[in-house]
């Protein structure tokens, strides 16, 4: 069973990711915070079938789209619903790299549907939205101007 925990102060986003077997192991990183950034991924809380994100002091139960200054909801329910026009709604963000996290698991959509970020010159990274959230919290934290869109 595998668990993760991430903490949010105003300097210091404290990560902990922790597997239980027979023992129990405790990973730690530490990463400094972007103080430019609105909105940082303050939790991750995984059950069977569901996933809810904390933004600050909010628990989200579905999907968004986020940037450092900006939080939407977004309509897709799961990857296997992502059509070419949600792909050209993300390509007009003002962004380098987009972040898509496909849910519970990691599922590649198909490559015709991001188009328009290719055509915009828009990176795009596809991960489950564990990794997501860790890989967006990294990368705003550094500065990087990038979006995380999450389905949960």
């Amino acid at each position: 069973m595998s668990s993760l925990l991430i903490i949010n102060d105003p300097q210091v986003t404290l990560v902990i990711r922790s597997t239980v077997t027979l023992e129990t192991t405790v990973v730690m990183k530490l990463h400094l915070n972007n103080p430019d950034s609105n909105y940082q991924i303050t939790g991750y809380r995984r059950s069977d079938d569901s996933v809810e994100i904390k933004i600050g002091d909010t628990f989200y139960k579905q999907s968004l789209i986020l940037t450092s200054q900006h939080i939407q909801m977004w309509q897709v329910r799961d990857v296997s619903h992502l059509q070419r026009s949600d792909f050209e709604s993300l390509a007009e963000i003002d962004t380098e790299l987009i972040l898509l996290g496909t849910g519970l698991t990691f599922v590649f959509p198909s490559p015709a549907l991001s188009e328009p970020l290719m055509q915009r010159g828009i990176g795009l990274e596809v991960m489950d939205t564990a990794a997501a959230c860790r890989t967006y919290n990294i990368l705003s934290g550094d500065g990087r101007n990038v979006t995380a869109a999450l389905i949960v």
